[in-house]
């Protein structure tokens, strides 16, 4: 086996060749989107039973037009991600890179490019959002339990100063309470002012 067909049949997404029309109508794919995506090659080649579009996101198509078109007239490389729908029914994510390639007159013959499945990617964000909505929602929490022992220092040394030198083992211990609650806020909302930076 040659070192192209090697590395390509480990990645899991495909490469291609495509008009630049309405449909990007592919005319070369390699059996990736079959393994990742679940179409053969043969059907959306040529358009003979769905055009690629057929198989994107509504929504995403209009970002792939205006993308597409801006990378043509500079004549630079063009990279977006956007849904694919798989054979099966739900959509993936994917990451693609393209190009146009011109002949020597400047006529562009062709787009070319590569399309990679990174919904693993997707979902190791969404499941580390959802960790830090939790901690977010612990932390204010956290805040809210603070400020209620807070009030309970300011409450036992008004008692403490009641009961004068009687209190005064009491006062030391609502003055250790109040610095705890204080201390503890404050590194409280730091962590709450970190949680929103990275959010």
């Amino acid at each position: 086996m040659d070192f192209q067909t090697s590395i390509l049949g480990r990645m899991n997404g495909f490469l291609y060749q495509c008009r630049a029309d309405e449909n990007y109508t592919m005319l070369e794919m390699t059996d990736g989107i079959t393994r990742a995506f679940g179409y053969p090659a043969d059907e959306i080649i040529g358009n003979r039973v769905r055009t690629f579009t057929s198989i994107m996101c509504e929504e995403d198509v209009p970002r792939m037009d205006e993308a597409v078109g801006q990378a043509l007239e500079t004549r630079t490389n063009w990279s977006m991600e956007y849904r694919l729908r798989h054979n099966s029914g739900h959509y993936i994510w994917v990451s693609e890179t393209g190009g146009g390639v011109w002949d020597t007159d400047g006529t562009l013959l062709y787009l070319e490019g590569s399309i990679i499945n990174i919904e693993s990617f997707y979902q190791r964000l969404d499941a580390q959002t959802a960790e830090m909505r939790i901690t977010a929602s612990k932390t204010a929490e956290i805040l809210h339990s603070l400020r209620y022992l807070k009030l309970l220092a300011v409450n036992a040394g008004i008692e403490a100063a009641r009961a004068g030198a009687a209190g005064q083992g009491f006062a030391v211990l609502a003055g250790e309470m109040r610095n705890l609650a204080n201390e503890s806020e404050a590194t409280a909302r730091q962590i709450s002012q970190a949680q929103r930076k990275t959010a």
